[in-house]
Parts: structure tokens; C-alpha cells; sequence
């Protein structure tokens, strides 16, 4: 047999997945978290937003209860404003607009606030969560 005659034929979402970066294994040591992670592309798969904070404390919330969003540019730092039945998340840092957009359709999966050697890492343009407050609403 030939090489062409042994090459296996993979549909075009196996190629999609083989090609996506969790397959290739842990991020390189040293590099720093991402501010947010995105769902999957097709699915409506996220129905909860985990908040993870730098001190290792983590907290979800689930999509069905989040009643408003809030995008504010400010002088050197972005605010988004998630307001739940219960509780008000702010998110603050540098170039969140795009973690605005995935939050408007349901497809951050987490946020994850930094830390002092992730920040002294970062690039300047990519996004970047300085700091997460959680605020339980009062009834």
C-alpha cells in the first residue's frame, strides 16, 4: 500500500478538535492565565460563569439568573457589571470588551482574576482582569 492509501480521512470536526489548543497538553510554565475562556463555538454548552479568584477561591453562577450586564470604558481600566437575582460580580481591567461580547452570548465559560506575577507577565494589549468584587444584594 501507498502512503495515500493508508492516510486516514478525518471529517472536518475531528480535524477541528485535533487542532484545538487544550488537545496539545498544559500551558507552558511561567505563562500567564488567560483573563477568560470562551465555549465552544456551536454549542450552548456554558450555563454557568465561574469566577476564579487569585487567591484560589473559586465561585460559579448560573446564566439563567443573570438579569443585566454593564460595559463601562474607563481611564485606563474597563468595568462589566454582571447583576444576578442575588448578587452583583464586578470585573475590572484592561481590554475587556471581548469578554463583554462572549458574556452577552452566554459563551465565557470563567474569568479569572490576576495575579501580581501573571500581571508583571502580560502583554500590554491582550485582556487582562485586575479584580474581581463579589457583592451579595441586599433583599
Amino acid at each position: 500500500m501507498s502512503d495515500i492509501e493508508t492516510r486516514v480521512k478525518r471529517s472536518p470536526a475531528i480535524q477541528k478538535i485535533l487542532r484545538h489548543p487544550a488537545v496539545h497538553g498544559e500551558q507552558e510554565e511561567g505563562h500567564a492565565e488567560p483573563a477568560y475562556e470562551e465555549a465552544r463555538v456551536r454549542s450552548r454548552d456554558s450555563y454557568v460563569l465561574e469566577i476564579r479568584l487569585s487567591d484560589g477561591n473559586r465561585r460559579a453562577f448560573s446564566y439563567a439568573y443573570l438579569l443585566e450586564t454593564d460595559f463601562d470604558f474607563g481611564e485606563g481600566s474597563d468595568t462589566i457589571t454582571l447583576r444576578f437575582n442575588s448578587t452583583t460580580v464586578l470585573v475590572s481591567g484592561q481590554a475587556l470588551l471581548g469578554l463583554y461580547e462572549k458574556l452577552l452570548d452566554q459563551r465565557a465559560r470563567l474569568i479569572q482574576e490576576g495575579t501580581e506575577g501573571a500581571e508583571a507577565s502580560r502583554l500590554q494589549e491582550g485582556p487582562y482582569v485586575e479584580r474581581v468584587e463579589i457583592e451579595r444584594n441586599a433583599d
